[in-house]
């Protein structure tokens, strides 16, 4: 191999070279005159996660008597789904522990889990395409108690169908039936929600 020959070799790899460090874009074919050069062009669309937001404490707006009612809303629950899924299906399960007051150690002082129930009611906003499932509708002030107990796991809302990213937010009423031996006190007890 001459100097000439070695020289151009040389000065080929390091352009090379040059190109790969650099990150040049491959060049696109030379066209003629009044011909379309195409250039392919591609973007990802990022996939996020599927979320659940609920209020981190709730006094329940109207206390009651032994024999009656204590009930109100819960707050704002919102599901977010950003898996930009081609199938973007999620539920949401909703349970309670039961309700206690100083300590829930003597007779009286609490209130098991089937006397709570849940009533989801339509979503106050939903984005996003599908459906949109309450898992209770004609929530109302008691009497009667209206809703599902929460003695077992209940669904409080679902979405099924419609593609890529949605959300939904209700909230649900919340009533708790009282026996006339409950005493009085603060009572305190854990609703929990969970969505898969």
């Amino acid at each position: 191999m001459n100097r000439l020959t070695s020289a151009a070799v040389i000065t080929a790899a390091a352009m090379f070279s040059l190109q790969t460090l650099t990150g040049l874009p491959a060049q696109a074919a030379t066209c003629p005159v009044d011909t379309a050069c195409p250039t392919t062009v591609t973007f990802d669309i990022a996939a996020g996660a599927l979320e659940i937001t609920v209020p981190d404490t709730a006094d329940l707006a109207n206390d009651g008597a032994p024999g009656g009612f204590a009930y109100g809303p819960l707050g704002a629950v919102t599901v977010d789904d950003n898996r930009a899924s081609a199938t973007p299906a999620w539920t949401v399960a909703v349970t309670s522990t039961d309700f206690v007051t100083a300590g829930g150690d003597d007779p009286g002082e609490t209130i098991v889990n089937d006397s709570v129930y849940y009533c989801s009611g339509a979503a106050t906003a939903t984005t996003g395409d599908g459906t949109f499932t309450p898992g209770q509708t004609g929530c109302a002030a008691p009497p009667p108690p209206t809703g599902q107990t929460l003695d077992i796991e209940r669904t409080a809302f679902a979405h099924a169908g419609g593609t890529g990213v949605n959300s939904a937010t209700w909230n649900p009423l919340i009533t708790i039936a009282l026996a006339l031996s409950n005493v009085a006190g603060q009572y305190t007890g854990t609703i929990s929600h969970t969505v898969t």
